[in-house]
C-alpha cells in the first residue's frame, strides 16, 4: 500500500531524467517529492532538515563529482533513511548504512523506471516505522532553537 506521506529527494543534473523520475513517483502516489539539480541544493536541504527524509534517489555521478569527503557525508547523513543511487552498468543492493540498522542503500544500472521505483518503494515502506514519522528530529538542537526563536 502506498504511503503518500513518505518524503523523497531526487537529485540529478539532467533535467529530463529528473522530471521522468518525479512523474513516475507521482503516478505511483508519492506526492512529497523534492527534485534537486545539484549537490549544493542537496547539502542545504540536508543541513537544515528537522526530520529525516525517507529516501534519497541520486545519480552516482553527482556523488562522485562531490569528492570523497562530501560524497561520504551524504551517504552517511542522519537526514536520509534510505539511499538509492543509479549508474550505468550493474545492479547492487549494498550493505546497511552504519548510522541505522533500518537504513538501506541500493544501486541501479540506470535511472529507475516506474517498475523499479515501485519495487524500491515496496521495500522502503516495509521497513518504515510509521509511528516515528513526524516525531523524530534529525538535529534536535536546531529544532529547539527554532522553537525558542518563535
Amino acid at each position: 500500500m502506498v504511503n503518500p506521506k513518505l518524503r523523497i529527494l531526487l537529485v540529478d543534473e539532467e533535467h529530463t531524467r529528473l522530471v521522468g523520475m518525479e512523474k513516475n513517483l507521482s503516478r505511483l502516489g508519492y506526492n512529497r517529492v523534492a527534485p534537486l539539480t545539484s549537490l549544493r541544493e542537496l547539502l542545504v536541504i540536508l543541513d537544515n532538515a528537522l526530520t529525516p527524509f525517507d529516501l534519497l534517489i541520486i545519480h552516482e555521478a553527482v556523488l562522485n563529482n562531490a569528492g570523497e569527503v562530501l560524497g561520504e557525508s551524504v551517504r552517511r547523513s542522519p537526514a536520509i533513511k534510505h539511499l538509492l543511487f543509479y549508474r550505468a552498468d550493474t545492479i547492487k543492493i549494498l550493505c546497511t548504512v552504519e548510522s541505522s540498522p533500518l537504513s538501506m542503500r541500493f544501486a541501479l544500472p540506470c535511472p529507475p523506471d516506474r517498475e523499479a521505483i515501485r519495487q524500491l518503494m515496496d521495500v522502503v515502506e516495509r521497513t518504515e516505522l510509521h509511528e516515528i514519522y513526524g516525531k523524530k528530529c534529525v538535529y534536535p538542537e536546531k529544532h529547539a532553537m527554532r522553537e525558542h526563536d518563535s
